[in-house]
């Protein structure tokens, strides 16, 4: 069973988030640990905030080890220790980038096909699917990395736009129209739970 949250934001903001992860478990936190990827944050890493907050909650929530991995930097067969990845937000172009180079991209693809708990917010959210072409059409200049290849890891079919507030629906629904797809929009307090039997 393939298992993937895609959040807008973590668990400060979404208050179902916790609800939803451990509604996927199949043991007890106290068996199972977590790895919180760290690198779409490319100037604070292990110390964004948010990447603290969500490490704390983790911890608070009883799993035995909870750790931070950076893709840029440490071997990506790593991931393979873990029963939940949870990927921190920050820049889908670098985290996309990073991924690709060090061939995590099919590590985490074989993790979530075996059932490992994918859970994907804000950046971390968007690249799991089918591409990222919905924040090169939004913010293009932070493609810093000159990444030309937008592809996603398609783990799921869904595009998401994070921290979508009414004021962005006009360029979402252009992006839509150009693009002939559809974007679910996630606010801060919403999340997606994409549970689905690997035939």
């Amino acid at each position: 069973m393939k298992n993937i949250i895609l959040s807008s934001h973590g668990f400060q903001k979404n208050k179902y988030l916790k609800k939803r992860l451990l509604g996927l478990l199949t043991s007890a936190p106290k068996n199972l640990s977590v790895g919180i990827i760290t690198t779409a944050s490319e100037e604070w890493k292990e110390k964004n905030k948010h990447a603290i907050l969500a490490k704390q909650t983790l911890d608070n929530l009883g799993f035995k080890q909870v750790k931070f991995i950076d893709i840029e930097f440490e071997n990506p067969n790593n991931l393979k220790r873990f029963d939940v990845i949870y990927i921190n937000g920050g820049n889908p172009f670098y985290l996309l980038y990073h991924i690709k180079k060090t061939g995590a991209d099919k590590i985490i693809t074989d993790l979530a096909n075996r059932g490992v708990i994918i859970v994907g917010v804000s950046g971390g959210g968007v690249f799991l699917g089918p591409n990222i072409n919905i924040v090169d059409y939004f913010d293009k200049k932070i493609n810093a990395v000159k990444l030309k290849d937008l592809t996603g890891l398609n783990l799921t079919d869904i595009i998401i736009y994070p921290h979508y507030i009414k004021e962005m629906e006009e360029k979402i629904k252009k992006f839509e129209f150009k693009f002939k797809c559809k974007v679910k929009r996630l606010s801060d307090k919403q999340s997606i739970t994409v549970s689905r039997r690997i035939s």
